[in-house]
Order: C-alpha cells, then structure tokens, then sequence
C-alpha cells in the first residue's frame, strides 16, 4: 500500500509544486528575485504591513504579510503575488490564483498564509519556505491544508471548503470514538451507546451473537465496531448480557394483536425511513430496521411505539400520535414481516445453534464474559448495572497532532515511520501495530482507505490550541441546547425537531437549518404545512413525517417559529413597496436570468429548484425581506446552495420579489 504522505498531496517529504515547474537554473533566479524582494518589504519599499482585508481581482498582494495579532510576518506573497486574481485560476505557480474561495472568508491581511499552510514564512527561499517553520509547523498542501484548521475551528461539525476534515469529524462522530477517547474540547456527559440494564428481557441471545459478533452483517450503517473474538467469547459475553434483566415499565396489557399491512402502511405515512434503513433503503442516522423483528420482543416494541419517550428519554425519535389500535398494527408489521428467517436456522455446525454449550456451566460462561466485557471497555460506551462510575480509559487523542515518532509502538510493522502513516493504518486497521507486549484493544471500524484519510486528517488536526485572540476562535454548538421554553419549547422537545433540523447550529444538519425560518416562511404557510408536509422540489420526495398534529399544536408551532427564529436584517429588507415597474423589471430579470432552469411556474420550467406556482404560491409562502436576502447572496445564507451567484443589487432583488410575488397557482388542481 501506498504511503500515506502521499495520498495527502504534498503534506510531507513532498517537492513544493513549484519546484516541480522550474528547471534548476528559473528555480535559483526565481529564489534570487524572492530573497530581493523580501529585503525590499522588510525595509518598508513596496510592502509594509497588510491592510485588514484585500478584494479578489483587486491587484497583486504586497510582498509582506503581517498580522500582529498572530505574531504573523510572511514574506509568501514575495512570489504568489497574484493569489486574488481569479482570473488566473489556470496559471502555472507561483502565478495560479487561491483554490476555492476560502480567501473570501480567510482574507490574507487579517490571516496571513502560514497559520493555514505552515512552514517558514520569512524566508527568504522557496525551499527554506516550504520547510517546518521555526514553531516546527510543517508546509502543508493539497487536503493536508485542512490539519490546520483545527486551531479555530474547534469542535465544529461541518465545516465550509474543509471537506475532509468535515467527513472525518463526522466520522469520528458516527463511529463515537470519544466514547473512549478524548478529544479536543469533546465534553461528553453520557456514555453514547444504548443502556444496557434490561437487555436480557428486551432481546434474545440469538440477536445477541450475530450483533457482537460483526454489527454491520445485521446492519450495513451499524455504529459499533467489530471485535474479533472466536466464538466461544462472543457466546460469553452473550450469557453475561443476559444476566441484565429488567422489570417491564410500560403495561403492554390491551394491546390486541394488528393487522401488519396497516401498520405497513402506518410506516410509509410516518417517513421512518427518513432516518431509519429497511433493508438498506432509506435513511442512513440511525440502525436499519430491516431484522428489527428478530431483535427485540413484542413487549419492548410496544414500549418504544407507544410511549417512545418515557422508554427512552434520550431517543432522537419523535413521539407519533398513534392510538392503541394504530400502535398494535405497527409493531405486527415490524415484528412480523421486518424478520431474517436465517436467525431461527437450526444447523447443528452453526454457532447458533452451539449457543451456551461452549462452557462447561453457566457460571463459568457468565463469569468469563463479565471479564471480557471489562477487558474490551464496553462500559466506556454503554451504561450497564453497577457500572455507574465511567472514566475515558483509552489514550487522549486531543493533542494526536502533536504525537513524537519515539513515543509510537511501531512493532514489526514495515510502515513508513511518519505520524501519517501510523494514524492512517491505525484507522485503517487498527491491529496492524499489535505485537506481544502490546496486545491493542482497539476494535475494527471497517473503514475504507478514503474515509481512513478524511479521519486522519480531523484526529492530526487535534492539536494543542495556540494562544488566539478570542475573535478567531469558532466552536461548535455540539451539546448547547435550545432556548425556547413554554408550550412551544415543549412540542419542539416532544417531535424532536432538532433531531433533523438545526437552529443556528445547534442540532442536526439532516436537513435545512430553522435559525430564521420566522423571517423565510409566512406564519399562516407554516400553521398549513406543519398539517399536511407536501415535498417543497418537484423531484424530491417528502421527508416530513406526518404528526398527525392537531390544530392548537400547529398554532403553537407556527407562533412558536414566527416569534423566535427570526433576522432582523431580514425582516428589514421586506420593508418596501413595489409598483407595476418593479414588477415588470422583476419579470426581465426572470427570463432574462434563465429562471425556468431551475423553477416551475404553471407547467413550465425545471425541477432541481422549489416550485413557484405549485402548492402554495410563493408569494404567499415566503417573506418578501428572506427573498430578498437570498437573491442578494445566497451563499450567506446557505453556503452549500446551488443557486448561482448573480450578483444582484438590493435594487433588482427587490423587483424580482416584487414579480416572484405576483405568481399564483394555476387554475386547477389542489392547492396546499
């Protein structure tokens, strides 16, 4: 296999790219010119300190960088001068422009270089440039870059331009690594697997083997890892697991057995699959439900469907209004038709069929499966009896980034002996480093070489923060709660709506964020929708589920929205009136701007944008002051849109509300 250092284009013991574009004798001039220039910075001729901000296309960057504010003085843009000049996207170094447009949001006179790409910037040298830095920071280049963005950005999930480190934070996230491990300002305050007090009454030790023994042959989107234990250790910490035994707490008396096909159908209703699987078709949040049949028992079914939250107040699952009949024909179908028949196989050479004939008693088998359950640290994921007292024993990974080659166990492996490569196979495979004196206990997470990378890049990111200046510093809203209280607070708690949307960051990102939902959506919509979801893009499908709520729940909601999620700057932007000529200025703009690609108006149009004629139109669904903001940039509001940058003034964005809002639903047809 491949080092990684490579894989990573250019992090380290790489050739810069623009030593690969000069001959040996353009390389020494092209030094030369850098070292006179930088002198001439340094003396203040040409150069001197780096305003505040520089605008793209707006000329070359002086030759010295400085930033006082992070002890930054870098002669880089000695040679890339024209790094702003985004019409040089295709010029050979130094001359190319920046990739991307992180510099609209990292401008180099507030940034520097080196905080983000490392290496020397005072150099006075390409080679001596691209070397560690006097602080011992390597040149970072390619998705290597992104390793440094963990200095600000701490503990953010996704993180806008940082693919990789956005994909391996959430992978570390799925994979619950800090179950076991700490990292960076990660406060966890509960153990992230499922309780497991009453597993023995809620499940069977069938589930219980073919689930220990590889979760992702029950599930392909499984979270838990798989240790490879032989047989016999899986049958025992199967019979330890069901010494867990639990008092049923819901009464499951008066529920008649349902019809499946109704409660199939009660399913599709509720969109489970837009956060649960069913045979690998659907959602990817949460465990696939396609064997939920064979897992748990009738009783735990009912506990969960019927009073969701009380049997498990930390679920993500909202509660549904189900009656009892409704209930009852939801778990026949899954209990009855969401089944794997090769569960109840009775093959006498399958370890299903040896189950609790590995030892030659119970208490031998109970005992040795206690003892495992402790060697393997599954109490640092799942709280269990008597095991209330929890403590991340695993290695710190907060300052990974910082790790010395000689402190690293390398085995016999034959590796390359860099921390790249001893983070990516650890990932990657995680026993390859095993050797007697150390026998690791780290489990197998299945990832692939890919996913491997985008990890390692988020855990070497994980560095001890540099002193910043506060301004600087972006966290992440991971465990901030909601501040809304009163009824509203309660309904949004009881249909955990934060379970798939977000409000200014806080929750989760399955889909769009409702931080100023009160300033996009008109009250009276919002009451309708929260009814009866409809999908709001032609090919899109809806995943709202239907909560059957009732008329007071959807005002409540609906006032709730309107009155706590709003911008003030948005709300402003509506504040104008607009005439015939705004309208008919909205109308050019429209065509001339190619809308229909995108949108449907009537029958006509595309079907990658919303609909604005379908359903309800769009001038009585949405805020004249949002359309106006999104039009002007929508980026700001959405950075991962696909809605092209047209660079409208305020002026034309509000002749195009002013038109938007003329549209209204056709003739025939339902309206919603």
């Amino acid at each position: 296999m491949p080092s990684f250092a490579l894989n990573v284009a250019g992090k380290r013991r790489v050739r810069p790219a623009l030593a690969l574009a000069l001959p040996a004798a353009a390389w020494r001039t092209a030094a030369l010119c850098a070292c006179v220039l930088a002198l001439f910075a340094a003396a203040g001729c040409g150069g001197g300190p780096a305003p505040a901000t520089y605008a793209a296309g707006g000329g070359p960057l002086p030759g010295l960088l400085q930033v006082d504010s992070l002890d930054v003085h870098d002669r880089c843009t000695t040679c890339h001068r024209e790094l702003l000049e985004t019409g040089n996207k295709l010029a050979a170094e130094p001359h190319t422009a920046h990739p991307g447009g992180l510099l609209d949001v990292h401008p180099p006179g507030r940034f520097g270089c080196t905080p983000c790409h490392g290496g020397n910037g005072q150099a006075t040298s390409a080679n001596e440039a691209h070397a560690a830095g006097p602080g011992g920071r390597e040149f970072l280049s390619g998705a290597a870059t992104e390793i440094a963005c963990g200095a600000c950005h701490r503990s953010e999930a996704a993180l806008a331009g940082a693919p990789h480190m956005s994909r391996g934070r959430e992978l570390l996230r799925r994979a619950q690594c800090d179950g076991c491990h700490q990292i960076g300002e990660s406060q966890r305050a509960d153990r992230p697997g499922p309780d497991l007090a009453g597993i023995g009454s809620r499940t069977n030790e069938r589930w219980l083997f073919r689930w220990i023994k590889n979760p992702r042959d029950y599930a392909s989107n499984a979270r838990m890892p798989r240790y490879e234990l032989e047989d016999k250790y899986v049958d025992a910490l199967v019979g330890y697991l069901l010494t867990f035994k639990g008092t049923p707490a819901f009464d499951t008396t008066g529920y008649a057995h349902g019809d499946a096909n109704n409660g199939g159908n009660l399913v599709r209703l509720s969109f489970c699959i837009s956060c649960h699987s069913i045979n690998d078709k659907g959602g990817t949040g949460t465990i696939d439900l396609g064997r939920v049949g064979n897992k748990l028992t009738r009783a735990r079914l009912l506990a969960v469907v019927a009073a969701t939250h009380e049997t498990d107040p930390r679920t993500a699952m909202p509660q549904y209004h189900f009656d009892r009949a409704q209930v009852a024909d939801v778990v026949a179908y899954l209990s009855d038709q969401l089944t794997d028949a090769s569960f109840a196989a009775n093959d006498a050479d399958s370890a299903l069929s040896r189950l609790g004939t590995f030892w030659p008693s119970d208490s031998v088998r109970i005992d040795t499966g206690r003892r495992l359950f402790k060697e393997l640290r599954c109490g640092n994921c799942h709280a269990f009896p008597g095991g209330e007292g929890w403590i991340r024993v695993s290695p710190n990974l907060s300052r990974l980034g910082e790790k010395k080659l000689s402190e690293i166990a390398w085995g016999n492996t034959k590796f390359p002996r860099t921390l790249d490569d001893y983070v990516w196979h650890k990932i990657e495979r995680p026993h390859g480093y095993e050797t007697v004196p150390h026998q690791l206990k780290m489990p197998n997470y299945d990832f692939t070489p890919d996913e491997a990378l985008d990890a390692t890049i988020a855990l070497e990111g994980e560095i001890s923060p540099p002193v910043l200046p506060e301004r600087y510093v972006v966290r992440g809203h991971e465990g901030d709660s909601l501040a809304v209280g009163g009824e509203f607070g309660e309904l949004v708690h009881r249909y955990r709506c934060l379970s798939c949307h977000s409000v200014k960051g806080v929750g989760h990102n399955l889909t769009y964020d409702l931080g100023v939902e009160g300033s996009r959506a008109r009250r009276e919509w919002l009451a309708t929708y929260l009814k009866e979801p409809y999908t709001l893009r032609p090919i899109l499908t809806v995943r709202m589920p239907i909560f059957h709520l009732s008329d007071h729940e959807a005002q409540v909601l609906a006032d709730g929205i309107a009155a706590n999620f709003r911008d003030a700057r948005m709300d402003a932007e509506g504040n104008f009136s607009a005439g015939p000529r705004e309208v008919a200025a909205g109308k050019a703009l429209f065509e001339g701007k190619g809308c229909l690609g995108c949108h449907q108006v009537g029958s006509k149009g595309g079907y990658v944008g919303p609909g604005f004629t379908a359903g309800t139109p769009v001038g009585k669904k949405l805020q004249p002051g949002w359309v106006v903001s999104w039009l002007m940039d929508s980026h700001t509001i959405k950075p991962d849109g696909i809605e092209p940058r047209y660079g409208f003034t305020r002026e034309e964005a509000r002749a195009l509300a002013a038109y938007l809002a003329t549209l209204s639903a056709p003739a025939q047809g339902g309206a919603k």
